[in-house]
């Protein structure tokens, strides 16, 4: 593996004793030329990996060394990634390997957090999402206003969030929402998604509408609680300002 002096350290830690690390005569890696890796004369290796920077045409050289080059991944942590399977996959000499490989890292990747997350202890879960301990940080997906969406726009906007990856649906009531309103929102939504489904609110009347059917309740920004008893908060509050979160 080629790279430069100021990323020697961390490529020497990604690489551990797996591949043998050439230090060029410059900072940055992706300064490294053609011209300083035919001086540097590496020999007797299968495949030279360079950084994934790097846009010079390293073929004349690669002829005359004997050497496949290639293109490694842009950044040094994702070696530990790539260099397993120097053995099954063939990397480009144009395109960086993290680029060639992206959706496979990033399968590893989900596959390593879901094994985590499985393993993880925490103090509650929500329909089966574990909260706090042990377990990941949880994205939470706010509709701001939920009340004001008609059925289908509510309903679409709570598939979206759960396609883009939140692992709770938070509907958040407006003050001057009705009862009825926050019913009809929270039935919609639970019905668009098995995800957990909170409200947002600190008008006790409606928590207490919403309590009966969600998951967990929200209110005062710290959390999320289980129990579906409404509590009187603090100064009351629009319906949040959404997003994943």
């Amino acid at each position: 593996m080629v790279t430069g002096r100021l990323a020697e350290e961390m490529v020497r830690e990604a690489v551990g004793d797996r591949a043998d690390v050439l230090v060029m005569d410059v900072d940055v890696a992706s300064f490294i030329t053609p011209k300083m890796l035919r001086e540097a004369g590496p020999s007797g290796y299968d495949i030279i990996l360079i950084p994934g920077a790097i846009t010079a045409d390293f073929g004349p050289v690669s002829s005359e060394l004997g050497t496949k080059i290639r293109l490694g991944p842009k950044h040094a942590v994702d070696l530990r990634h790539v260099l397993p399977l120097l053995d099954s996959v063939e990397l480009s000499a144009t395109i960086p390997a993290c680029v060639l490989l992206e959706e496979r890292m990033r399968e590893e990747a989900r596959s390593a957090v879901e094994r985590l997350e499985s393993e993880a202890t925490a103090p509650m879960a929500i329909k089966g999402v574990k909260v706090g301990g042990k377990s990941r940080m949880k994205v939470l997906g706010e509709i701001v206003d939920a009340t004001r969406f008609d059925d289908s726009g509510l309903a679409e906007k709570v598939r979206h969030y759960e396609k883009e990856g939140a692992d709770m649906i938070d509907l958040g009531i407006p003050l001057d929402a009705d009862p009825s309103d926050v019913a009809r929102a929270v039935m919609v939504a639970k019905a668009a998604t098995s995800l957990p489904v909170s409200v947002d609110t600190l008008h006790p009347r409606l928590q207490q509408v919403g309590s009966e059917g969600v998951d967990a309740e929200g209110g005062d920004g710290g959390g999320v609680r289980s129990d579906p008893q409404p509590r009187r908060l603090e100064p009351e509050r629009g319906g949040g300002d959404g997003g994943l979160r």
